[in-house]
Parts: C-alpha cells; sequence; structure tokens
C-alpha cells in the first residue's frame, strides 16, 4: 500500500512537529540533572501526561483492540489492581524517593541498605526494561509494516532512529513535551476510528452493538482465584497491582516522570490524575477492538487474511490498510499514531536506561570524579547505545506464536517481583534487610521463577498461570529479606541522606 498526498503530509506533519517540540523543549541542557530530572521544575500535569503516552504504548494502540476483537474485555479486568498499586505508590514509595532527593530510584535502595542491593536492581531493571520495550517496539513496527509491506527490520530501524535524535539531544524535557503531544495523536486517532467505524459499519449500530455484546466481545469479568487460570477478575487484580507497584514504583522509566516534579505533592498528584485519565483510553482502544468485530462479521464477503486472524496485533492495520479510505488523511493519521505510541515508550525507556547506566552504574562504580560536562556526554553516549539494543531484541521477537500483549506481563513476571520485594522492604520496615542478603533473594527470585517455567513446559501435572509470578517473587524476596536485620551504618547514612 502507498500513502496518498495527504496522508503523506499528514504523516510528515506529525514528524516534523514531534522534532520541532523535541529540540525546542529540550535545548539548554548542561548537567545530568537537568537532562535526567528537567531540573525538577515540571508541572505535574505535564508529568501525568507523559505517564499516559508511556503506559499507553503501541501494545494498547495495536494489541488491545486486537485482543477485544479476537477474544473480549477481560484485558480491563487489570485496571482495578492497577488503581490499587497507583494509590499504594502515592502513599509508600514517592514519600521515599522524595525524601532522599534521588535522581533514579535505585539510588534509594543505595541509601537505605547498600550498593549490592542497588545495582542488582538496576541491573533487574535493564532486564525487564530492554525486554519488555523491544517487545512494544516490535507491536508498533509489524503494524506499520503490515501497512506498507514493508521489510520489519528498516521499519524498526526508522522508528527507533527518530525517537533516539530527540531523546538524545534533549534528555527528560524533550521526553515530556513529545509525548504529550504524542499522546493527543493517539487519542484522537482512537476517536476518529470509531466514528469511521459507526458510519462504515453496515446496518444501524443498536443492531451492530447488540450482535457484538451477545457474541460475548464486551465480556470483561470472569470469577476465580484457581492458580492455573490466568484471567480471572481476582487474579488479574492481585496481579496488576503487584505489576502496577512494580512499573511505576521501581521502574525507572514511568517513575522518572514524576520525580521531575517540584515536590512530592506535585507528583502525587501526577500519579493520581493519571490512575483516573487512564481508565477511559484503555476502554477507547477496547471499543476499537469491539467494532472491528462488528465491521467484519457485518460484512462476509470480505475475507480476512488467515496470517492476520492469527496475530491480534495485526487486525488493526489490516483495517487501517484495506478499510479506510484512500487520501481522505485518515490513513496518515492512523499509521502516525501508531509512530506516536512506539516513539512514546520508546525514548522514554531509553532515556530511562540511560540515566540508571549513568547514575546508579557508571558514577559510582567507573568514573567516581569527573565533570558534569563529561557525564552529559556520557548520558546522551548511552542513550544511543540502548537505542540500538532495543533494536536487537524487537528482531529477536518478531517469530513469537503468543499474543505478544501478553507476552510482555509474563517477561517482566519473572524480574518484578524481587524488584518489588526489596522496595516494599525498606518502605515497611526500618531495620529489616541486609544490603548483600537482598541481592541474592532478588536474584534467587527470578531462578525459582524460571525454574518454575521450565518445570511446568516439561510437566502436565504443575501449573501455576504466569499472573502470580509476580507476587510469587515479591513475597519470596520480601519474606527473605525481613528475617534478616539492616546494618546500623546503611540506617545512619539513610538518615543523614534525609536530613541533608
Amino acid at each position: 500500500m502507498t500513502l496518498g498526498w495527504l496522508d503523506l503530509s499528514v504523516l510528515a506533519a506529525y514528524f516534523v512537529v514531534t522534532l520541532a517540540i523535541g529540540l525546542w523543549f529540550g535545548r539548554r541542557e548542561r548537567t545530568t540533572h537537568d537532562f535526567f530530572l528537567g531540573g525538577r521544575r515540571q508541572h505535574w500535569l505535564l508529568a501525568g501526561v507523559s505517564i499516559i503516552a508511556t503506559e499507553i504504548s503501541a501494545l494498547t494502540v495495536i494489541a488491545v483492540p486486537g485482543e477485544a476483537f479476537k477474544t473480549d474485555w477481560s484485558y480491563l479486568q487489570m485496571y482495578a489492581g492497577s488503581f490499587i498499586g497507583r494509590i499504594l505508590i502515592v502513599l509508600l514509595l514517592l514519600p521515599a524517593f522524595y525524601g532522599g532527593a534521588v535522581t533514579t530510584v535505585y539510588e534509594y535502595l543505595g541509601q537505605r541498605f547498600g550498593p549490592w542491593t542497588r545495582t542488582t536492581a538496576s541491573l533487574m531493571f535493564f532486564a525487564s526494561r530492554i525486554f519488555g520495550s523491544g517487545i512494544r517496539l516490535l507491536v508498533a513496527c509489524l503494524a506499520v509494516a503490515e501497512i506498507f509491506q514493508w521489510p520489519l527490520a528498516g521499519v524498526v530501524v526508522a522508528a527507533t532512529g527518530v525517537a533516539m535524535v530527540y531523546a538524545t539531544f534533549g534528555g527528560i524535557k524533550a521526553i515530556l513535551w513529545t509525548d504529550a503531544f504524542q499522546a493527543l495523536v493517539f487519542v484522537s486517532a482512537a476517536v476518529a476510528l470509531i466514528v469511521v467505524l459507526f458510519l462504515y459499519t453496515p446496518g444501524h449500530f443498536t443492531q451492530n452493538f447488540g450482535d457484538a455484546y451477545y457474541a460475548g466481545k464486551f465480556h470483561t469479568f470472569t470469577g476465580g482465584i484457581g492458580l492455573s487460570s490466568d484471567k480471572g477478575f481476582w487474579l488479574l487484580t492481585i496481579n496488576s497491582g503487584f505489576v502496577t507497584m512494580a512499573a511505576m514504583g521501581t521502574d525507572q522509566d514511568l517513575t522518572q516522570r514524576m520525580l521531575t516534579c517540584p515536590n512530592l505533592k506535585q507528583s502525587q498528584r501526577s500519579l493520581i490524575f493519571n490512575a483516573i485519565a487512564g481508565f477511559p483510553i484503555v476502554c477507547t482502544f477496547l471499543f476499537v477492538g469491539s467494532m472491528l468485530w462488528a465491521y467484519y462479521e457485518s460484512r462476509p464477503f470480505e475475507t480476512v487474511p488467515a496470517r492476520v486472524l492469527e496475530q491480534d496485533a495485526l487486525i488493526l492495520p489490516y483495517f487501517i490498510a484495506h478499510g479506510l479510505p484512500r487520501n481522505a488523511g485518515l490513513q496518515g493519521l492512523m499509521v502516525a499514531a501508531i509512530f506516536a505510541a512506539a516513539m512514546g515508550s520508546l525514548s522514554s525507556a531509553i532515556g530511562a536506561l540511560a540515566s540508571t547506566a549513568v547514575t546508579d552504574i557508571y558514577r559510582p562504580l567507573v568514573r567516581t570524579q569527573r565533570s558534569e560536562a563529561h557525564f552529559l556526554r556520557v548520558a546522551r553516549a548511552f542513550t544511543v547505545f540502548f537505542g540500538l539494543v532495543l533494536i536487537v531484541v524487537a528482531l529477536a521477537f518478531q517469530r513469537a506464536e503468543e499474543s505478544l500483549l501478553w507476552a510482555v506481563f509474563k517477561w517482566v513476571g519473572l524480574v518484578f517481583g524481587g524488584m518489588l520485594g526489596v522496595f516494599v522492604l525498606g518502605v515497611t520496615t526500618k531495620r529489616r534487610g541486609r544490603d548483600g542478603i537482598n541481592a541474592l533473594a532478588m536474584v534467587s527470585s527470578v531462578a525459582v521463577l524460571v525454574a518454575l517455567m521450565k518445570y511446568q513446559d516439561a510437566s502436565q501435572t504443575v501449573y501455576i498461570a504466569w499472573p502470580w509470578w509476580v507476587v510469587i517473587g515479591t513475597v519470596w524476596t520480601y519474606a527473605i529479606g525481613v528475617v534478616f536485620q539492616t546494618r546500623r551504618s546503611s540506617i545512619d547514612n539513610l538518615k543523614s541522606t534525609i536530613d541533608n
């Protein structure tokens, strides 16, 4: 498929505006404090919108409609636990981070426990963020490759390259402002898509809605909390509560936005806004999937290729390519929305990876006494490096047979538990947890879960569904850590940091 001149103009305008915003707001970066935290001068609303743009990645824009088209609204069950997780971050984790005046959340672990805990958590963040963001990048690029019939590798390289330009130049301020614009783009595209589906689906809306309803396309809640179930409401509520606390409270990618706010109160306000605003946006993309089902169900004469039906991330791109009118600007808007979702989550990921690499690895372990100009150059070099790493990971997952939407949760579930367990240990106890033991507890939690996953693949006698993995990892790490008492020197260092 080739885009008409109007669609190409819309797409080109998106890239021009994105780069202009990133370069304008990202200028005057002189220190790593500016590059990583925006000088802690960013408004809570901007931070909250940026969190939405980062959290609602290509998985939401592409895979969530695909999941609703293929199955139902079971994905929405995770939002109850997600809301609870956000509130716990507001009450427990953010006060600790602002009390320690940290640049990355792993600095807090160094203050509370020591260098081994801090470094281990940083490395686990690298693993979870690289795999998770690599899959998210793949979802967006699969969509664009499907629309244009372009080589996937070329799309992955192009999308990553554009995001790297403004992230490398302007740091977190460029990312925040481009995120705000990108959120506007993909939300507007989703609303426009719903209107188009209303107009293009044969028959009256009430009949189409009823057909989807009686076909179970709006089914949301599934009871049960068994170990072998992976889509029960209570299970997904527990899982999403743990995952949200880990993703937004222990993962530098999303937490970095909250830390750009001037004070704790504004930081908390940004996350509360995100919790409220995110729900209708997720519902909007689920509704897109349901209406796509009604569209194709009302057109039995239109055959969808089997390869599209087999992979849920391809149905929306297929409709963009074959269902939308040519040269009306809609195809260009939809492709821009896909790029916006990809670049919003991608730029933030490589920015967070770079901030952790410099603040928690390079500065304390490799070059302790160097100028701010040196560390700023290293930060930009790491931004490019991690962009290249994400390209490799995305291409490595291109032959994944399972739903890419749920694949992300499975991968991060292996490491999120260990990370969350040690953070919860730090904020809920005053004298529990020892530096070296914490590191062993986090690593062993991953080993236990990997062993469990391998055993289940080889045996049919025991099966514990993936939503339980993050819970098991968290409890395992916390239980080991709480047995040991924190050394007095670590407690004194934390008190000194907070007092200063």
